[in-house]
């Protein structure tokens, strides 16, 4: 906010600078004076020669009014004594000016609260307070609807942290609402797809079918829809309908917590077509000396072929350490994301956990690493980063 008012009361003293410029310049000459004061001399010179004809007896009492009276009809012509002051020329008052420079910091301020997005910063600020607990969140976002309600973004970030705190009814009528005045928007009526399927004990409804296929058919990327696209084909029986749904959502989706779901989704259904699959769990912990590093650092596991450290990894899972303590699942899914071997083919792994403090996991701050684990194992497999490590 005091960023804003800086900016502002730069442009407005500007603004005033310009309106006030007028009364502070020094007087130069401007395009068209001379051409006037050229037409004023020439018109006292034809009127003083009137009068001295007149005196002299060359025109008569009547003819030289009759011409006096030409003289000032052409002079009133040529300056346009019936068009309006240029802007510069009533700049050059000083009444006009000031009232100029009174009325551009005044109107900026009254528009500013009338139109401005003094509500927008207020929640961006307050969004980035990390010490708002849901409550005054929430509160946050339903004072920025009642001001905005047409808002979209305003409407949609509402929804979202109705759905984030469990209130699926809030939640459910949020995003109807903004489905209504949002023409149907994809993402939209994806989100109302999910509440509606949460609000319904994890079933696909006919309304939830058909608002996941209406998402696909103006998206068919969006990877919420693609999710309730698979959970519906599982449900049915249709494996490899679930499979294809998710995969293809799995290309899509950046959320490491939502592509492990998905992963555990496909799992499942090759289990129920009776595939092999290899699906090894990995827990991934900060020691407690750790825990001042930065929620931000990111953190890579990746496995590749047991002994063998110039194989390039052929899978990887990419996290931050804000996610941890987290459990992960390296399977096949993974493996063809990276396009090389499957882990079902090989015997045993090597994997590997690094932080990163500067992004760069080639030169990471901190490594932790398990050899030999065998791609049957059921155990999960511990990786605890230490101060040593």
């Amino acid at each position: 906010m005091m960023e804003f008012w800086l900016v502002a009361a730069l442009l407005i003293a500007i603004a005033v600078l310009i309106s006030v410029w007028p009364l502070i310049k020094p007087a130069v000459s401007v395009p068209g004076e001379s051409e006037e004061s050229a037409n004023v001399a020439s018109f006292r010179d034809q009127m003083a020669d009137l009068d001295w004809q007149l005196q002299q007896g060359q025109v008569s009492a009547d003819e030289a009014e009759k011409l006096k009276l030409e003289l000032k009809k052409k002079l009133a012509d040529e300056l346009g004594d019936k068009q309006p002051a240029s802007a510069y020329s009533l700049l050059k008052k000083p009444g006009f000016a000031l009232l100029i420079a009174l009325i551009v910091p005044v109107s900026t301020v009254i528009l500013y609260f009338k139109l401005g997005a003094t509500t927008e910063i207020a929640v961006v600020n307050a969004m980035q307070d990390g010490q708002l607990n849901s409550e005054q969140v929430e509160t946050v976002l339903k004072n920025w609807v009642a001001k905005r309600p047409e808002n979209n973004q305003a409407l949609f970030m509402l929804g979202s942290h109705y759905l984030r705190v469990g209130k699926l009814d809030e939640a459910v009528t949020t995003y109807r609402y903004l489905a209504s005045i949002s023409n149907g928007h994809p993402q939209v009526t994806a989100e109302l797809a999910q509440v509606l399927f949460l609000n319904s004990n994890n079933e696909v409804t006919p309304e939830i079918r058909e608002l996941y296929q209406q998402t696909l058919l103006k998206d068919g990327q969006n990877t919420t829809a693609l999710g309730l696209k698979g959970i519906d084909a599982f449900a049915s029986g249709n494996y490899q309908g679930a499979i294809a749904a998710w995969q293809l959502a799995l290309t899509h989706e950046v959320d490491p917590a939502a592509r492990q779901s998905l992963s555990v989704g496909i799992n499942q259904a090759r289990s129920m077509l009776g595939d092999t699959v290899v699906a090894l769990r990995v827990m991934i912990d900060l020691a407690p000396e750790m825990a001042g590093l930065p929620d931000d650092a990111r953190v890579v596991v990746f496995a590749r072929p047991a002994g063998d450290a110039r194989q390039p990894p052929v899978v990887a899972v990419p996290l931050s350490v804000g996610d941890l303590p987290r459990e992960i699942i390296l399977d096949d899914n993974g493996a063809m994301m990276m396009g090389g071997q499957l882990l079902s083919s090989i015997d045993r792994l090597d994997i590997t956990a690094r932080i990163s403090l500067t992004g760069n996991v080639m030169s990471p701050d901190y490594q932790v690493q398990v050899k030999g684990v065998k791609t049957t194992a059921t155990e999960p497999v511990r990786l605890t980063f230490t101060p040593t490590g």
